[in-house]
């Protein structure tokens, strides 16, 4: 079947990974232990089954991680980290040749192009001027659970107004992107070494062979 639409994880995959660590790290130094018990938690969270209010679960279980209030410890995550971070990303770069790709693909006319990440979406890609290619743009806290759980990915194709199997997901993490995404029934093009390839469609690590491959999948 050919592709009509087609979703990109942002932390990662849009980017490089490193230049997130480096850009986060003034966090990490500021609320070392909060850091360390918010990444547990991301952890945890993702085997919850029901969550019916996301940002208000994770705090909670946070404040238990660290024996705290959870109205506190949920405005400290919310201006320490979630604040803090949409501060210290307003320098990300994307990769190589993903802003005249999509600007490529946009042009076509008859791509829907979406994004899905675990963390809050649109300052992020104004930060890497790529906010005007989208046609669905998507956190997974806004579905309450993050990845590999289908309802994100599930979501991000109700809003394309695709059906999963019309949409090529392209993503960096084995687990949570080409695992969820395949799982719903997405084709799947992983960024990344041979070595981590989660059985992926397609793995590339230079944007344009994603280019050459996703020309192939065009009707």
């Amino acid at each position: 079947m050919a592709i009509r639409g087609i979703g990109f994880d942002i932390d990662g995959t849009l980017y490089p990974n490193r230049q997130m660590f480096l850009l986060s790290f003034p966090s990490l130094l500021r609320s070392p232990r909060l850091v360390w018990h918010f990444s547990r938690v991301r952890k945890e969270i993702r085997q919850v089954e029901t969550i019916s209010h996301f940002r208000a679960l994770q705090a909670e279980m946070i404040a238990r991680s660290m024996n705290t209030d959870p109205v506190k410890t949920r405005l400290l995550v919310e201006k320490r980290l979630y604040q803090n971070w949409e501060s210290d990303f307003r320098y990300l770069k994307p990769y190589p040749y993903v802003k005249q790709l999509l600007e490529e693909l946009k042009n076509r006319g008859d791509l829907k192009l979406g994004v899905l990440s675990d963390f809050p979406v649109q300052n992020k890609l104004s930060f890497l001027g790529l906010e005007n290619f989208w046609d669905a743009a998507l956190s997974s806290e806004e579905v309450n659970y993050l990845k590999p759980r289908p309802e994100p990915f599930l979501a991000l194709a109700e809003r394309m107004e695709l059906a999963p199997e019309e949409i090529l997901y392209v993503g960096n993490s084995p687990r949570y992107d080409i695992t969820g995404a395949s799982q719903v029934g997405m084709k799947t093009a992983f960024l990344g070494p041979a070595a981590k390839d989660p059985g992926a469609d397609f793995r590339f690590t230079d944007y344009r062979r994603l280019r050459n491959y996703i020309m192939t999948l065009l009707p």
